[in-house]
Order: C-alpha cells, then sequence, then structure tokens
C-alpha cells in the first residue's frame, strides 16, 4: 500500500477515527506497561519511585564526577566556559538555536550530525556505528585546543553507544543528555542490539535531563541519575513581532491523533482555525514563518498529547509561542502548572467542549489577551530561556526557579 492511498483513507472520516482509536490503544498499552514495569522494578530494588529533592540529585552527580577526579559545578580558571553541543539535526526549531543560546554562557563548540555525514547515507545501525567511530575524535581534538568543561547531548540510543560515551567521559568531560520523548520511547525500537531511545545509553551519561518528571524513575533503574529539565525557547528568535491580526486561531503541528478531531469540532462550531504542518491544507512552515504566524494569531492552539495517545508532556511551543508574546491555549496536564500561572501566563482546556469555551471568552475579551500577551513574555524571559536551564545546573539549582521541587 503506498504512501499516497493511505493519506486518502486517512482523509475518510471513518477510517480515520478506527485508525486513531487502534494507535491511541497501541500507544496507551506502551506508555501505561513501560512506566508500570519500571516502577516495580524501581520498588523492589528499593529504588525512589517519585522525584527527589533537587539537592540530592546533585549530590549524586558531584559524587560521580569526584570518582574521575572531576568537579561540578566546573571551574574554568582564566578562560570561558567550554561546552560541546551534539545533536543529529541542525535545522529543527527546538534545537536550531540552543548552540547560539549557549554563547551567552561561554564558548560553544557544536557537533551536527546530519553536517558530519554530508550526503552519505546510513541505515540506523551504519549510522549509529558512524557517531560512535568519529565523536570520540572530535572530542578529543577539541578538548585538546581548548579545554571542555561539559558536553550536552541530545544523542539516544539510536545515535551512539554506551562504549563511547564512556569514553568521552574518560577524556575527563562531564556529560549531560537530554530527551523529549522519553515517555512513549524511553526504550524505542531495538537496532542491532540495542534500544533506539535512552535506555541503554543513560547510565553512561553523567547526568539526564527529562522534561517528564514521571519518567525519572525509568533512568534510575536504568543506572542513570535524571532531573527534571524542559525545553525553552530563544528570546531572540521567538519574539514579539509588530503584525497585524490575520488569524483568530492558528495551529502548527503534523496532522495526525485527535488533532483533526478537535480542530473539526471547533469548525463545525464556527471557529475559524488555520492550521498548518504536514497533512494540512497549508502545509509545513518555516522556522521564521512559523513565528510570523504567532503574532498573526489572536490565539495559539497547542495540543501536549504523546503520539496517538491519552498521555501528555511538555512541547516545545510551550516556550516558543508564550516567548512570542502571543495567547496560548494548549491541553491542560499537571507539568504546566510547573511552568506556568494557568489562566495568567497561558490558558489550558481539559476537553474540547472547554476549548471551544475558552477560544470564544478570549476572543470576546481583547483587553484579557492583551494582559496574557505580556504576562508570557515576561515568564518566558524570567524562566524559560536555555540560559537559565544551563546556568541552573551550574548552580546546581533547580531547572524552573518560579517553581520549585
Amino acid at each position: 500500500m503506498d504512501d499516497k492511498f493511505k493519506r486518502r483513507l486517512k482523509n475518510i472520516r471513518l477510517v480515520n477515527r478506527l485508525w486513531c482509536s487502534y494507535r491511541r490503544f497501541q500507544h496507551d498499552r506502551l506508555i501505561e506497561n513501560e512506566q508500570r514495569a519500571y516502577e516495580e522494578r524501581a520498588l523492589q530494588e528499593g529504588i525512589p519511585v517519585k522525584e527527589e529533592p533537587i539537592a540530592k540529585t546533585y549530590k549524586r552527580l558531584q559524587g560521580r564526577l569526584a570518582s574521575r577526579g572531576l568537579v561540578w559545578p566546573p571551574e574554568p580558571k582564566g578562560r570561558p566556559l567550554h561546552i560541546i553541543f551534539c545533536t543529529p539535526f541542525s535545522r529543527i526549531l527546538e534545537q536550531d538555536s540552543i548552540a547560539q543560546e549557549l554563547l551567552r554562557i561561554g564558548r560553544v563548540t557544536s557537533y551536527y550530525v546530519d553536517q558530519r555525514l554530508g550526503d552519505q547515507q546510513f541505515d540506523s545501525k551504519k549510522y549509529r556505528h558512524y557517531v560512535d567511530s568519529d565523536l570520540p575524535s572530535f572530542v578529543q581534538r577539541v578538548h585538546a585546543q581548548s579545554p571542555v568543561d561539559m558536553m550536552l547531548s541530545y544523542l539516544p540510543g539510536s545515535c551512539i553507544s554506551a562504549h563511547t560515551v564512556h569514553a568521552i567521559n574518560f577524556i575527563g568531560i562531564p556529560t549531560f543528555f537530554f530527551h523529549l520523548d522519553d515517555r512513549l520511547s524511553f526504550r524505542g525500537s531495538k537496532i542491532g542490539d540495542q534500544w533506539s531511545g535512552p535506555a541503554d545509553v543513560c547510565s553512561a551519561y553523567d547526568l539526564n535531563l527529562t522534561n517528564a518528571p514521571l519518567s525519572i524513575v525509568k533512568y534510575r533503574v536504568e543506572g542513570g541519575i535524571a532531573l527534571f529539565w524542559p525545553q525553552a525557547a530563544d528570546k531572540d528568535l521567538c519574539r514579539p513581532k509588530e503584525l497585524p491580526f490575520e488569524y483568530d486561531v492558528s495551529f502548527i503541528g503534523a496532522k495526525y491523533g485527535r488533532r483533526p478531531l478537535l480542530i473539526d469540532y471547533l469548525r463545525k462550531n464556527a471557529v475559524e482555525v488555520e492550521c498548518f504542518g504536514p497533512g494540512w491544507e497549508n502545509g509545513p512552515l518555516t522556522p521564521e514563518q512559523m513565528i510570523d504566524v504567532y503574532s498573526k494569531s489572536r490565539i495559539n492552539l497547542g495540543s501536549g498529547y504523546i503520539a496517538y495517545s491519552s498521555y501528555q508532556c511538555i512541547k516545545g511551543r510551550d516556550f516558543e509561542v508564550p516567548m512570542c508574546g502571543t495567547v496560548y491555549l494548549t491541553s491542560h496536564h499537571d507539568d504546566l502548572s510547573r511552568l506556568y500561572r494557568i489562566g495568567e501566563e497561558i490558558e489550558t482546556y481539559a476537553d474540547r467542549e472547554e476549548c471551544l469555551r475558552k477560544i470564544l471568552g478570549l476572543l470576546a475579551d481583547p483587553e484579557r489577551c492583551d494582559r496574557i500577551r505580556l504576562a508570557a513574555r515576561k515568564a518566558c524571559l524570567e524562566r524559560h530561556t536555555r540560559e537559565t536551564r544551563v546556568r541552573a545546573l551550574l548552580e546546581c539549582k533547580p531547572s524552573v526557579p518560579w517553581a520549585k521541587v
């Protein structure tokens, strides 16, 4: 069955509903079973299931590094802090600007796998083998030229092997890893003898940074140290623009899961929603176009659901949209309450009926919308930049200074 035929089938409403229900069952089961299995293992092995105090996590990190003769926070003398930033892709908005943001802290050397590969095409196994052979020599050369104080990586098991992370550790560099999908893909799929997610590599990294507090127990059971560390937004890239409103409501994101059902419901109830992204009528946008759409929209609609599942996690849009000084209305889950003052800095909805009521209320109250726009930008500037996140690591503090644990 070719992709074009599949897309046509999914555009048939009944077929799409059946497909979404089947996929939701699959993803819910995967998330629930994996979470339950790790929590049961934790209880059997005497490992805490709940999130622990921040100071205790940093003490674990410091003890681990001390065993290699390293101190944390690092103490560079007579030179700026030096960070190596590693990621598979260089053109994804959530990751594209990280290196630039880190320059506010010190010197940054970037390692983008797609740029290193150029036109070379590798299957998944060879891709990982390429990074395993290329990255350690890259790090060794950079470290010899200018001492490196930390490596910040978005390289899970699909991209790197545990022995490669260990090799970088023993060069004398603390390794930090962040992941954005460990509720659904902590294990992922098998590539050779290794899981594609963090499961098989997290114990090799010195500190694992997750945007899902419930996933911390998974890292602990696999022998890693983990800390809540949500996404952030670049204050210079994601900025307010003086553009006239073109859309009452906009949504940016791929067309899948429960998203089309929500959009259909809103449109049937006379709410004009303009949609952008793979599968929608307007197609995908560049990062610059996305930021323009945020500013041109009276309300920016979000959805925090993980793939087709009934579960949610923090998304990059949760920071990009408010950082642009716009009104953001997204599906409610508890982790958002650790990041924002709900109702003042962003708005949330519990179901499609509440989403409709919130949209109508906001459109009827432009003065309240203006207050939310100002509060959203202020909150992000104070609490949700990547500089804030990394400085929290360097100062052994919570990653979200407003909502302490």
